[in-house]
């Protein structure tokens, strides 16, 4: 009799332990499913708006591409009043809406367009920086989806820079084509080391000095030499996403406004 007494409590305990392995099981499931789901809303919200700044559909020759352009971006400024440019990099997934918060500027760090909460969040402007500076600095997530600004780590190879040389970033009242300079990692310095190169503290109107300091870096860092020359007086645009697997890394694109 003991010994069923064991076995019946032996298999009480087993069938306990499968329940708890189950019911982890099925939390974790769930758990993925949400975000896999939620990172695919915001990404169809994304692509909404994309939508209504697509001109590709506008077929009649006596129509002003470019105006027409300019009249749909006011729309979303009339829409967001943060809405300050989009971001696009033809053949690719990165086609989204920039929006600028000076007195908080990562308020858009988790927020959608809309303001509502979102893991994807929205490409915004950095702190002391607006579109017309001399180095705009964009932040933008990684996301595991390949969606925002993950793409941007492809860069690292050559042979794809080849093939996506140039950045569109319009304003408001401007439509701009900008080419890619340098891309490299970089690992996010200790605020007090002065011998690193603190890229992200380079944007806004710098000039002098601290220009061709940031040329320099750029070019050091630079995976590759893309040829592009530059010089004080340029506009230049900066665009920083997470690495992989490391939250103390960064990935760095930067271009120049073509004449």
């Amino acid at each position: 009799m003991s010994g069923k007494k064991v076995d019946k409590k032996s298999n009480s305990l087993l069938n306990i332990l499968l329940v708890a392995v189950l019911a982890v099981f099925v939390f974790s499931a769930y758990k993925i499913f949400s975000e896999v789901w939620q990172k695919q809303k915001e990404q169809d919200a994304f692509d909404q708006l994309a939508q209504q700044v697509n001109i590709s559909d506008v077929q009649f020759e006596d129509v002003d591409i470019e105006q027409l352009k300019l009249e749909r971006y006011a729309q979303l400024k009339a829409t967001n009043p943060h809405f300050v440019g989009w971001i696009k990099i033809d053949g690719t997934k990165l086609n989204y809406p920039v929006v600028h918060t000076p007195d908080n500027p990562e308020y858009y760090l988790r927020r959608a367009f809309d303001g509502s909460y979102a893991i994807s969040g929205t490409p915004f402007i950095g702190e002391d920086c607006t579109v017309d500076s001399t180095n705009v600095l964009i932040y933008g997530h990684r996301m595991n989806n390949d969606t925002m600004f993950t793409v941007l780590l492809k860069y690292a190879d050559r042979a794809f820079w080849k093939e996506h040389r140039e950045i569109q970033f319009d304003t408001v009242d401007r439509l701009q084509t900008y080419e890619i300079v340098s891309a490299f990692y970089i690992d996010i310095p200790f605020e007090g080391d002065e011998n690193a190169f603190h890229w992200y503290a380079y944007s806004g109107d710098i000039t002098g000095e601290e220009f061709d300091y940031y040329v320099n870096q750029i070019k050091a860092h630079a995976y590759y030499d893309t040829g592009i020359e530059i010089s004080e007086g340029d506009k230049l645009l900066t665009l920083t996403t997470c690495a992989y697997n490391n939250e103390e890394q960064r990935f760095v694109v930067v271009a120049k406004l073509k004449e």
